[in-house]
């Protein structure tokens, strides 16, 4: 996730530095490199059991890569061809996003280092640890990984680690909900894991659709100012929260914002009445503190108690667990529908 904002690097995706890389030829590179796989799945053949992965949450093994597979070459975000020459093993990855879709396919077990703010799940813990921002690229080299898997804060220095031998595969971030079902897929591909994956995919499916089959009827739902810290910075059209609240029939406040993601002002926020205020930023605010700004108090939402912290991983961070994200914003949207 890239960064022009202040805060948690983490918790919140920010608007990219390198907005030429959401042209309409690069956003497809997941489709591409989906369907080339499915078309060398079919010439896979079984072998033996992978590792266990304990990690995976059940206890359940790797299901066995497919070497006949492999080598793939596959198109990064940034138009580059890499080459892997087998099933990855040994997996270095800066995304947290990607750390958690690989754990949740059960190829947990092959990550052998992660970035700082890959802390879920617990597992996590244990793994060795490389920076996020401006990584060494001769720690990773002492590493041995056979894959490193950078996104959008790392793309300047793809090439500075390619150039040491190492295979890099840049991958821009999810923007949207369906983009990180592509994900899990894509992940379960690359890894072999390909059952794993879309057995996940289709039970997120699964929810999504459960969530949004009780939104029939609805229109035009909430506004909603949704806060990712004190400063006010906000989310607008075209980021993965403004997804979210798409799909359940709300809109932000900061919609028609010429920034993805935009800092308001106080006046705005007061003048826009938002409905529901979610904050991202929990940690640090509270309802009461938020609505004992000058101004605030007569806020739709904050005369209605409709100011809520929510769990920023759950939301901002496009991994498995953006389900849960969707679901809880959704009782907290339209509580007579979901309730408490």
């Amino acid at each position: 996730m890239a960064h022009t904002r202040p805060g948690a690097a983490h918790r919140v995706q920010r608007p990219r530095r390198h907005r030429g890389l959401r042209s309409p030829r690069l956003r497809r590179w997941w489709r591409r490199a989906l369907l080339a796989f499915a078309a060398l799945a079919l010439l896979a053949v079984a072998c033996g059991s992978d590792d266990a992965d304990a990690s995976s949450g059940d206890g359940a093994a790797d299901p066995p890569a497919a070497p006949a597979s492999f080598p793939r070459t596959v198109e990064d975000a940034a138009g580059a061809r890499v080459t892997i020459e087998a099933s990855p093993q040994r997996i270095v990855s800066h995304s947290p996003g990607a750390t958690e879709i690989l754990f949740a396919i059960g190829a947990g077990a092959r990550v052998v280092a992660a970035d700082e703010f890959s802390d879920y799940p617990p597992e996590t813990a244990q793994l060795e640890r490389v920076a996020y921002a401006s990584p060494d690229p001769e720690r990773e080299l002492a590493l041995n990984p056979d894959l490193v898997l950078m996104a959008a804060n790392q793309l300047e220095q793809v090439e500075q680690f390619r150039g040491l031998g190492l295979t890099v595969l840049y991958v821009e971030e999810a923007s949207t909900v369906a983009e990180v079902l592509d994900s899990v897929r894509f992940f379960g591909e690359l890894t072999g894991n390909d059952e794993r994956a879309e057995a996940l995919a289709q039970e997120m499916q699964g929810r999504i659709e459960a969530v949004t089959a009780e939104l029939a009827g609805i229109e035009a739902g909430p506004r909603v100012f949704f806060e990712l810290d004190a400063t006010l910075y906000t989310v607008g059209t075209g980021t993965f929260v403004g997804d979210l609240l798409t799909l359940l029939h709300a809109s932000s406040v900061a919609e028609g914002a010429t920034s993805a993601f935009p800092q308001l002002t106080a006046e705005a926020v007061i003048e826009a009445n938002p409905e529901l205020v979610l904050l991202a930023d929990g940690e640090f605010e509270s309802p009461e503190t938020v609505c004992a700004r000058p101004g605030w108090s007569a806020i739709a939402a904050c005369q209605t108690g409709r100011v809520h912290a929510i769990d920023p991983d759950l939301t901002n961070r496009p991994g498995p667990r953006v389900v849960e994200g969707l679901e809880e914003i959704a009782r907290l949207l339209y509580p007579e529908r979901f309730g408490p």
